[in-house]
């Protein structure tokens, strides 16, 4: 087995335990009577796609990985960090954005208003 194939399946496994990680996280969201902050109303329906799509690329790199011994070795790699640029990172930015200073100042000069996620009173 090649490197590269090596490399797609880590990375389908690290992308299925990262997307197990945000749908436990995304089972939690609201308050306990249902409330959902500002910042959950307006993140949950892209965190769902990210999530749906993170779950899809695994699998699909997985499987050419596995299931396609002839698959190029480039194609893989470039798959995987196509992914990671457009799946993965933004997966991972929306989620840590509300602990992040950086992001919740850029929140705040794109949208005008306080990032409100339910912490702080």
């Amino acid at each position: 087995m090649t490197f590269a194939r090596i490399l797609a399946l880590v990375w389908a496994l690290a992308c299925l335990v990262l997307a197990l990680a945000e749908w436990s996280s995304l089972a939690m969201v609201g308050f306990p009577d249902g409330h959902l902050t500002v910042w959950e109303q307006e993140t949950v329906g892209l965190r769902r796609w990210l999530l749906v799509l993170c779950v899809g690329q695994a699998l699909v790199i997985g499987g050419l990985a596995i299931l396609r011994p002839h698959t190029n070795r480039i194609g893989l790699t470039a798959a995987a960090l196509a992914a990671g640029l457009f799946l993965v990172t933004p997966m991972i930015a929306i989620a840590t954005c509300p602990g992040s200073q950086m992001c919740q100042a850029g929140y705040e000069a794109l949208t005008g208003r306080v990032l409100d996620h339910g912490i702080g009173g």
